[in-house]
């Protein structure tokens, strides 16, 4: 993978037939769609048209002339970001040398969603009731959750049909402090990345999402987001443990590699703040913590099946690449007709290897013990099997990409939050 945005956003290579697309690599969501040559880039305020490069897509994808839709769908997403629609089609998808031959992609011709640069969508690794496909030859905005045609998403596809293990893996990567672009780390498709990691294991129960409205879960009480419980978070001097504090109210989170941030209930993200050196302001108009690019930083633990996952300075301040603003990576939870969310994401992620286990129901998490541990060898293709136990032996990566760029402070605060069209 490939960091962008100052390592913000994160993107792999994705073959759909004979093309090759970057995808930014989101466990928040679950579908695989990808802009089309003459897609729509829409003003997200009025519905304008707007050029396509206002849109920050890399390369688009030429359907081909014999491209087989699903009769009567329609695809249709929406994000923290903006709104994803057009129609759905089967397409054979290869990540890291493993195809999916046939698999339900969306293709997208109208966007309201931004890229960051270079990537030409989004590769949902979340279960099978967050697609967005619907029934239907027509879709407006007010019916982007209504009428749901659930189907199975690429990786999903990929284990059940016997491709890989029903796991996989993440190792994103921090920059250095002033460089926006460069290796993001590895996507491990049933293996474990070639990095340095504790062989002590947190294992987390996916749950099923308290509070989420019937239209989202089809009345029927379903995994659907990456979410886990949160047994606290402890946070305070980093020199001085006995003046840290915790916080041992348990809460559930979602594990979103999409969203830059931590997002924590609201008195925990405050407290935090106020322990920046000088202390983290909350502006309203941008929806963050702004903070000065040279403050001290906080210790900040999550607290997960016993274990405490301690993250570095480096990640506890983010830096917009186009204005120079900085911000904290600690923010209150996400919020909206009734429904309170938290997330767990890359500044938590950046410290942890992460297995997302479809076959348990379950997330595992090891802290990082180092830099790249020059593993070599093995397949290198992605596929392969692994448990994540105490004695796996790191493999390498399933894929690699390359990357660039991102925009404002207020764009990046639900970057791409799956349940962001119920907020």
């Amino acid at each position: 993978m490939t960091a962008t945005g100052n390592a913000i956003i994160f993107d792999v290579e994705v073959q759909f037939g004979s093309q090759s697309f970057l995808l930014l690599v989101d466990t928040g969501s679950s579908d695989t769609w990808v802009v089309k040559t003459d897609f729509q880039c829409v003003n997200s305020t009025d519905n304008s048209d707007l050029p396509q490069e206002s849109c920050l897509f890399g390369p688009t994808y030429d359907v081909p002339t014999d491209m087989e839709y699903v009769k009567n769908q329609t695809f249709g997403v929406q994000y923290g970001t903006g709104i994803a629609v057009g129609k759905v089609g089967f397409e054979d998808i290869t990540i890291g040398g493993i195809t999916v031959p046939k698999q339900k992609i969306g293709i997208v011709d109208r966007s309201t969603d931004k890229g960051d640069g270079i990537n030409s969508g989004i590769l949902g690794l979340g279960y099978p009731p967050l697609t967005s496909a619907h029934y239907g030859s027509t879709l407006d905005n007010s019916t982007l959750l209504l009428n749901r045609a659930v189907y199975d998403p690429t990786f999903v596809s990929m284990y059940k049909k016997g491709l890989v293990d029903s796991w996989y893996s993440l190792a994103i990567e921090r920059l250095p402090q002033n460089v926006s672009t460069g290796p993001g780390g590895w996507l491990g498709l049933g293996e474990l990345p070639p990095v340095a990691h504790s062989n002590d294991w947190a294992v987390a129960p996916i749950e099923v999402t308290k509070g989420l409205p019937d239209l989202y879960t089809g009345g029927v009480d379903q995994i659907t987001l990456m979410t886990l419980t949160v047994d606290g978070i402890a946070w305070g001097s980093r020199s001085t443990k006995a003046s840290r504090t915790t916080n041992s109210t348990s809460f559930q989170a979602v594990a979103d590699s999409g969203n830059p941030m931590n997002m924590v209930p609201q008195e925990v993200a405050d407290e935090i703040n106020a322990e920046f050196k000088p202390p983290a302001v909350y502006n309203e108009e941008a929806g963050v913590y702004v903070v000065d690019c040279n403050a001290e930083t906080p210790a900040l633990g999550i607290e997960i099946d016993g274990h405490t996952f301690w993250h570095q300075s480096a990640d506890m301040i983010i830096r917009d690449e186009n204005t120079g603003f900085c911000y904290s990576s600690v923010n209150g939870p996400a919020s909206g007709l009734g429904v309170t969310i938290q997330f767990l994401g890359d500044a938590f992620l950046k410290n942890v290897v992460s297995v997302f286990d479809f076959g348990k129901d379950e997330m595992r998490f090891a802290t990082r013990t180092g830099g790249k541990n020059g593993t070599t060898g093995g397949k290198g293709n992605g596929s392969g099997s692994g448990s994540g136990s105490d004695d796996e032996t790191p493999v390498p990566s399933s894929a690699s990409a390359l990357g660039t760029g991102l925009g404002s402070i207020a764009s990046l605060v639900l970057l791409t939050l799956a349940i962001a069209a119920i907020l």
